[in-house]
């Protein structure tokens, strides 16, 4: 089972990013939590680092920030 404190960080570092492309840290939250991503077989962001994922979700995010489409 993953580390609770890495889970926390890796969250936040999930978090910060989505706000940039959600507009707001709430929007983010709920993408975060509800939202599947087709790209990750339509699991959610948190599922996605709870299973130690956070690294590719990042850059995910970093290239819709870029303007490309996932």
């Amino acid at each position: 089972m993953a580390d609770p404190n890495v889970i926390e960080k890796d969250t936040e570092a999930v978090l910060d990013a989505a706000a940039q492309i959600c507009g707001s840290r709430a929007q983010a939250r709920t993408w975060f939590h509800h939202e599947p991503i087709d790209v990750f077989d339509y699991r959610t962001a948190e599922q996605l680092v709870a299973d130690g994922r956070t690294a590719i979700l990042c850059r995910y995010l970093q290239s819709l920030e870029a303007g490309f489409l996932g």
